[in-house]
């Protein structure tokens, strides 16, 4: 019999509901970086700045605009253009010159109306700490980013400031002497907050502009995270899939068939969810013999010399024992030598992928059928041979258990689509380079996966370290500008790690709170069927601690049971650590 789904009708049970809640508390998706902001996230430029007084800004700003050819050319504007310093790191300021720290201190016979010193009565004061009205917070002194130093020379930078007040002669050029320095401030924009307040802190006060030059926008990201963390009813949510994706992979593995990876595609339209289709990894399922026989490559010679001499009852247990160490010597060649043992073609995601294409013929309408039918002839007209048999078994795109088959026959894929196109992906772990470039060749909109493969994944990019995990292959094929098609991805990890990027996406998720407000009946959905199959996540603060997410209900024995579950977990992800998924 096959697996079947988790029970949806007893969510007050122990056994089902508490370990969905504390799996739900413990992972929370964390976008991944694309290649582009690992390589060129820290690149700096080299820049000339100047300090003055704040009244000459505008003035020495116009000239630079107007004389300094080419200034614009290297977009800096996520940059300030003038700086107080109080926000400009140390090493920018330098050390204060007195002539400058007695210019800043305010002056009260400066504001004085000339009547009023006149008069009998009138006091003058050398310095007073309120007589200056400049404003709320108004700054005397002020830096300037000029421009790029490989734009002009510092000798003609020079030249054009002592031209022009206050560097000449005037009245405060002599507690402003033309002191032109470079310093290094970050070349491109930064990705989040917390990058901004960095690189404040470290280089110049930058402005973070919600927004991703190298990926994502924060705000379609924050949508995502959305709909898969805190589904409306009847939506999946993306613990119950990644469930799903697990159960399809221990099914095929018990099988003997492969290891247990799983791949689950879902379909999103018009605000409703619906499952395409599940598979779990068959790359050791044998080819079908010439005879016909799926199982021809098991040698069962000596079983049948044992039928004759004991009635059989010796030889099948021997059989066992060969059948099962022969299974343990294909899992060890597979460690061993990666993606080349078994069929490549027979990973989770290749499997579900050619699904989808088979569901899209069954349900297509009859124009597109027919163009279909019409270019299948043509390779008949081009003298290809046709072996459907063998096709079938070498592919493997039709379900190998009763799971994949319950969800494969229904006909619920919209008609006349592109592929993959848009669709969501569940994994239970990182794909290969093989299968992470058949995502982008399907044109996939949403990927997910539980654990990173750092030897085989094809969709990480860090290049120097990874908060949640070792650094893998850094290819990044999910977000990469020279490819023709990129895709949102995600690693469902835990809690700890996804926290931090929570924070990071917050002003992605603040503006994606209005599509979560628009979904009819979404809080009721949440809450109803938090701990069923297509239940949506409990709420809970991503700042506090794992103790603290935990729900009253939720005992301690449940959560050391759910932890015991997850060390299982972790422990088959690094048995599979070479292969590839």
């Amino acid at each position: 019999m096959g697996l079947s789904q988790p029970d949806t009708t007893t969510a007050g049970s122990t056994a089902t509901a508490v370990p969905l809640v504390s799996d739900t508390h413990k992972r929370r998706m964390l976008h991944l970086k694309t290649k582009e902001e690992c390589r060129l996230g820290n690149e700096t430029i080299q820049v000339w700045t100047v300090e003055l007084p704040s009244k000459h800004a505008e003035g020495i700003l116009k000239v630079i605009k107007e004389q300094i050819e080419g200034q614009d050319n290297v977009d800096l504007q996520h940059l300030r253009r003038f700086a107080k310093p109080k926000y400009l790191p140390q090493h920018v300021i330098g050390k204060r010159d007195l002539i400058k720290e007695m210019y800043s201190v305010p002056r009260g016979w400066e504001s004085t109306p000339p009547t009023v010193i006149q008069a009998p009565s009138a006091s003058w004061e050398w310095s007073s700490g309120n007589a200056r009205k400049r404003g709320v917070d108004r700054s005397l002194t002020l830096y300037l980013l000029v421009c790029p130093s490989n734009i002009i020379p510092l000798r003609e930078v020079h030249d054009l400031m002592l031209q022009h007040p206050p560097f000449c002669s005037s009245a405060d050029s002599w507690a402003y002497p033309l002191e032109i320095k470079e310093v290094t401030v970050p070349r491109l924009a930064p990705t989040s907050p917390e990058q901004a307040d960095e690189w404040s802190d470290q280089y110049w006060p930058t402005f973070y502009r919600k927004t991703n030059p190298f990926g994502a926008h924060p705000t379609s990201i924050g949508k995502a995270e959305a709909d898969l963390e805190e589904p409306i009813a009847e939506n999946v949510s993306v613990s119950a899939m990644m469930e799903l994706a697990e159960q399809a992979g221990t099914a095929t593995e018990k099988l003997g068939y492969g290891i247990s990876t799983g791949c689950v595609i879902v379909e999103r339209a018009d605000d409703q969810t619906e499952i395409i289709a599940v598979a779990g990894d068959a790359r050791g399922k044998p080819l079908p013999s010439e005879g016909g026989s799926d199982d021809a490559n098991i040698d069962t010679s000596f079983e049948d010399a044992g039928d004759k001499k004991t009635g059989g009852a010796f030889a099948k247990k021997t059989a066992r024992k060969r059948r099962k160490k022969k299974e343990q010597e294909i899992a060890k060649l597979a460690e061993t030598n990666a993606c080349t043992s078994g069929n490549v073609m027979c990973h989770a995601v290749m499997r579900a992928i050619g699904m989808v294409g088979r569901k899209r013929l069954r349900v297509a309408s009859q124009p597109i059928s027919t163009r279909a039918a019409k270019a299948e002839n043509g390779f008949y007209a081009a003298g290809l041979q046709r072996d459907e048999k063998a096709r079938d078994a070498f592919f493997l795109d039709l379900p190998v258990t009763p799971l994949e088959q319950q969800y494969f026959t229904k006909d619920n894929l919209k008609p006349d689509g592109y592929l993959c196109l848009k669709l969501e992906i569940f994994l239970t772990h990182e794909p290969c380079m093989m299968c992470s470039m058949a995502l982008v060749h399907s044109r996939v909109g949403r990927v997910i996966f539980k654990h990173r493969m750092p030897q085989t994944g094809g969709l990480t990019a860090e290049m120097v370290r990874n908060d949640s995990g070792p650094v893998g292959l850094e290819y990044g094929l999910c977000w990469r500008k020279e490819l023709n098609w990129q895709f949102m991805c995600w690693e469902y990890t835990a809690l700890k790690y996804a926290s931090g990027s929570a924070r990071q996406h917050v002003d992605g998720k603040a503006s994606a709170a209005g599509h979560v407000a628009r979904r009819t009946g979404a809080t009721a959905g949440v809450q109803a069927r938090g701990a069923g199959y297509y239940g949506g996540e409990i709420d809970d603060d991503d700042d506090n601690d794992d103790a603290d997410d935990y729900p009253e209900h939720t005992t301690i024995t449940a959560a050391s049971s759910s932890a015991a579950g997850d060390e299982c977990a972790n422990s088959r992800m690094h048995s599979l650590a070479h292969v590839h998924v």
